[in-house]
């Protein structure tokens, strides 16, 4: 029997960490407390105006079809620039101690949840969605039975990532009730 059975010299499992993101333009504008982290800065993916892409390329392809392309170029652009115009206003922000979703270009507002007081947390992405990589993430101060209708909370939709992102909820609410933080 070997000495070292039961021993290793490699280190015990620890959970990734994760970068801190670089601060977005969104980001910049949140006010952090003090030793305040921020783990997540996220827009929605652009698959969430999925619907809407693919509207825009119908447009275009009909315009050739017709001998329109001028035409099927300005409405596919216009459409393109909604989308656009319409990610690029949302941001999703989870730090060590808040959920904050931010929203607007010239003006900003935010809406934000404590991790303390998060008292529900539901995920969820509908088959097309999960073809497109991406669901949703709502957080409330209560939990409501599935199928109450629709979940009241903060909700963060078209995440790219959200069960990792759901996942970090989780484990920074966990800490928070631990006393850890």
């Amino acid at each position: 029997m070997d000495d070292r059975e039961g021993s290793s010299d490699e280190p015990a499992s620890q959970p990734q960490e994760r970068r801190q993101p670089a601060p977005s333009e969104e980001t910049a504008s949140i006010p952090l407390l003090e030793g305040e982290e921020i783990l997540i800065d996220e827009r929605p993916a652009w698959s969430a105006w999925s619907y809407h892409l693919i509207v825009a390329g119908l447009v275009l392809l009909g315009s050739i079809a017709f001998e329109e392309l001028l035409v099927g170029v300005i409405g596919a652009g216009l459409i393109a620039a909604y989308v656009w115009y319409q990610r690029s206003k949302v941001t999703y922000v989870v730090t060590d101690r808040r959920i904050v979703v931010v929203t607007g270009h010239s003006s900003k507002s935010t809406n934000e949840t404590w991790m303390e007081d998060v008292r529900g947390l539901q995920t969820g992405a509908s088959a097309v969605e999960r073809l497109l990589g991406h669901g949703h993430i709502t957080v409330s101060h209560a939990v409501l039975p599935t199928g109450f209708g629709r979940f009241k909370g903060l909700r963060l939709g078209g995440v790219p990532n959200y069960e990792e992102i759901a996942a970090v909820i989780r484990t920074r609410q966990s800490d928070r009730k631990d006393g850890r933080y």
